[in-house]
């Protein structure tokens, strides 16, 4: 994923390596996610580290728990049971970015006293912080004229419900990375009306990403109601046609309502 490459070059692994080998699976809630035609099923063993809900426990062995912010915080916590081990500047730098990112530099519900001491435990390695919340703080142009076009045309209702619906004519304009979407999704919970909010990308004709998020009320189950999942307050869900898209924006409007009694 380009927008990541700042923190590591992702590789291409062939299909053969799979066979008998550990597979170790992070950060991926379903097995249908997992990024690899299905290789990965040749391994003799499989283990799934992951911070969201265990909806879909596919590995051998499932490491899930989540009361931790991200993964990184997830496998700092085992390092620290290992006797020995070096956590070397390199290493901390990318576990730090790690929780940053998930945590979206500390601003999420899933931020926590264990997530700011495991935090300060990296930074005290002597990482450089500013330059890593800098960099994931940064934006390319066509991003930046992505969240333009999104607050000139989002929708909010009386209810603190926003929304905003991006058809592939559109999207197309921007030319965006893969990823690079997802760093305009927060942009609408900025808003101080705005309690839950969506944001709708189609990528394919007919196909549609609905990011889900929340300040507070869990929106978890209504990512679920149509197939998708994830964390109570960031969830999503992969739609296949329009009218589904405008029934769930009707029913995260009547959600809010009822949740929020509004």
């Amino acid at each position: 994923m380009p927008v990541l490459n700042w923190i590591g070059q992702m590789q291409n692994i062939p299909d053969s390596t799979f066979k008998d080998a550990l597979v170790i699976t992070v950060d991926t809630a379903n097995a249908r996610r997992i990024d690899n035609n299905g290789a990965y099923k040749q391994a003799a063993e499989i283990i799934k580290i992951d911070h969201h809900p265990n909806v879909d426990p596919f590995g051998d062995m499932n490491w899930v728990d989540d009361t931790f912010s991200s993964c990184a915080e997830m496998i700092f916590s085992f390092t620290e049971k290992i006797s020995n081990f070096e956590l070397t500047k390199k290493i901390a730098a990318k576990l730090y970015s790690g929780i940053i990112g998930d945590t979206v530099r500390f601003l999420n519900g899933e931020t926590s006293y264990r997530t700011l001491i495991t935090s300060a435990k990296l930074a005290k390695t002597g990482i450089n912080i500013s330059k890593i919340s800098l960099q994931e703080d940064q934006m390319s142009l066509q991003v930046a004229r992505l969240e333009a076009y999104i607050l000139d045309n989002l929708q909010i209702t009386d209810s603190g419900f926003g929304y905003i619906v991006i058809r592939k004519d559109t999207l197309d304009q921007f030319h965006l990375d893969d990823g690079e979407l997802d760093h305009a999704v927060p942009l609408i919970g900025r808003i101080d009306k705005v309690k839950t909010w969506i944001v709708v990308s189609e990528k394919d004709l007919n196909r549609f990403r609905v990011n889900l998020r929340s300040k507070s009320i869990s929106i978890n189950g209504m990512a679920e109601k149509y197939g998708g999942g994830g964390h109570p307050l960031a969830s999503g869900v992969y739609i296949g046609s329009i009218e589904k898209v405008n029934q769930l924006i009707t029913d995260m409007d009547n959600f809010n309502k009822k949740e929020l009694k509004v």
